[in-house]
């Protein structure tokens, strides 16, 4: 599961090297409160900006086109019915975005069928911090 205490200790100085010409700013789309404050402190912690948490698919394309964040962390099944793979279609048709996806049931055909969005990687829920942050960390 995603948590800070597989966080590895770096001084801000070293955080903010880490993301020169790299994924600075991150919107997560989560509509379990618990994981997307779980993701958001891990984020911080390790010198990530969030930029918002949505939890509904319309919100989320809202927030995505208005913060225009490097990267996307996407829960493949949103509150009220929302679809994630719907809010990277959206926000992919206006900007560029990388996309890292997060699932509780990535089976192979499901992961196939993410391929053309061409994610960073898909996540099967629960993660961990290091595998999120290491996927980010080679974009």
């Amino acid at each position: 599961m995603v948590g800070l205490s597989a966080l590895p200790s770096k001084s801000d100085a070293s955080r903010s090297a880490d993301h020169v010409g790299g994924i600075d700013r991150v919107l997560i789309v989560e509509d379990e409160l618990l994981i997307a404050l779980d993701v958001e402190l891990t984020l911080q912690a390790a010198g990530y900006e969030v930029v918002g948490t949505a939890a509904r698919e319309d919100e989320a394309v809202a927030m995505a086109l208005e913060a225009r964040p490097d990267l996307m962390v996407v829960d493949l099944r949103l509150a009220d019915g929302g679809s994630g793979r719907r809010v990277a279609e959206r926000v992919r048709a206006e900007i560029d975005v990388a996309l890292v996806f997060a699932s509780g049931n990535l089976d192979p055909a499901m992961r196939a069928s993410l391929l053309p969005l061409d994610p960073l990687a898909t996540l099967s829920k629960p993660y961990d911090a290091t595998e999120l942050l290491r996927v980010i960390a080679a974009a």
